[in-house]
């Protein structure tokens, strides 16, 4: 049977879990950031669809689909491509390692699908195309926001067949005209800082784990309205949530020392 998934099911799905950041964006000093999508994991078959709106924005940019014998990957706007090879009628996105580049001068682009070409991942059982058997391979991306070109990447397992598919996570640089690497997830100035920081949501309780020290932290709804803040005290740290609405917030959390911020998701 057809299954069409989209990341807003995905989202919806992530409230059922503990560990609800699934969106993660953080700032530099000058206010760039990689906003990072942990989706949970959605493994596809023979004619499932899965769409991909990378900015959440309500809007999809691309899909990945298996129209029963081949698995495919298709643009869905006119200013969308892939990074590939390939030509006017065909093009066989890469297969992209763990950092390499995603940029203007990364390669060649293409549109092939929203033109009625199309962009064949594994094509004839694996014998053309660059995903035959393929674990933690990239994808990279180019799309538009707002009239301006932004690049990102989506991380996917592929078997040998192309029947079997599972897309893992994605993510872009909201800065326009801005390259990034194949699986980065933050900006590299930000790693030492906040890469092992742990928010973790369930029921009304907010748990902050692996925190620097001299961390401020807001809590805002979707409004962008500020509902909870203060500082943090220690390297792990509650915040209790208890007089606030359910629904979906975002947690920010400042370290006044560098500036650097980072924001994450919850389904509270």
């Amino acid at each position: 049977m057809k299954n069409t998934t989209s990341l807003k099911l995905s989202k919806q799905l992530a409230k059922y879990g503990a560990l609800t950041a699934a969106i993660v964006s953080v700032n530099d000093i000058n206010g760039q950031s990689v906003i990072y999508n942990d989706i949970i994991d959605f493994t596809g078959g023979s004619g499932d669809t899965f769409l991909i709106d990378i900015d959440n924005n309500g809007t999809d940019d691309f899909n990945i689909n298996h129209n029963g014998s081949d698995l495919f990957i298709t643009p869905l706007t006119a200013s969308n491509d892939t990074l590939g090879s390939g030509g006017a009628t065909y093009a066989y996105p890469f297969a992209l390692n763990n950092g390499d580049a995603i940029s203007s001068g990364a390669g060649s682009w293409f549109n092939n699908g929203f033109a009625g070409g199309f962009q064949s991942l594994n094509y004839s059982s694996g014998s053309i195309g660059n995903w035959n058997n393929i674990t933690d391979g990239y994808l990279g991306l180019r799309f538009n926001i707002s009239g301006s070109t932004h690049y990102g990447w989506i991380r996917l397992d592929v078997d040998n067949t192309g029947n079997v598919w599972t897309v893992k996570d994605l993510a872009y640089h909201d800065t326009a005209d801005t390259a990034l690497n194949a699986g980065q997830q933050t900006l590299s100035v930000d790693n030492t800082i906040f890469e092992n920081i742990k928010v973790i949501a369930l029921n009304k309780s907010i748990g902050l784990y692996n925190l620097p020290e001299n961390t401020n932290y807001r809590l805002v709804n979707i409004a962008g309205k500020q509902v909870l803040n203060g500082e943090t005290t220690g390297s792990s740290f509650v915040v209790e949530a208890n007089t606030i609405a359910n629904g979906i917030y975002i947690m920010e959390l400042t370290d006044k020392n560098s500036k650097t911020v980072i924001r994450k998701k919850l389904v509270l």
